[in-house]
């Protein structure tokens, strides 16, 4: 009888000192799909639309110049016409002023009503770079004014222009 009781013991001991000598085997490493262009350019747009908390409100980056303050603007007694030095022309992607354009590098919101943009300029045979905020006081009225040390460039508010 001892040796009926003894097997099934010994066999069981055996099975679980096998089972703890036994090493670890390596993890199964597992295959991560590749990473194209695409991916990285989905990554950079979303971090650009986090929110940076600032004095003015949330900012982050934007693809191009919003709806809302694009279109045509002059000097509150300006005519709104193509030769009036005051006027300016917003786009998507442009600014064009009466002997100067401009291509936007860089859009970023500044606050709910405000946006900076970054624009490098051509006029008049001269080429350079400059940052501007608009802020909008009203739908129909647009604050541009310098970013930085610009000291030439006074603030004034602009009315909308009929399309």
């Amino acid at each position: 009888m001892r040796i009926a009781f003894a097997a099934p013991l010994a066999l069981s001991l055996a099975l679980t000192l096998a089972a703890c000598s036994q090493e670890d085997e390596p993890p199964v490493e597992s295959e991560v799909a590749p990473v194209s262009t695409a991916d990285d350019a989905n990554l950079r747009e979303a971090e650009r639309s986090l929110a940076d908390p600032t004095e003015q409100g949330p900012t982050r980056q934007l693809a191009a110049i919003p709806q809302r303050f694009r279109g045509v603007w002059d000097s509150l007694d300006g005519n709104c016409a193509p030769a009036s030095e005051l006027r300016m022309e917003i786009g998507a992607d442009t600014l064009g002023f009466y002997e100067a354009r401009g291509e936007v590098t860089d859009v970023m919101t500044d606050g709910a009503d405000a946006i900076i943009a970054g624009l490098t300029m051509e006029g008049e045979g001269e080429r350079w770079t400059m940052t501007r905020r608009f802020e909008l006081t009203a739908p129909d009225r647009l604050i541009p004014s310098p970013v930085g040390e610009e000291t030439d460039f006074e603030p004034m508010t602009l009315k909308r222009c009929e399309s």
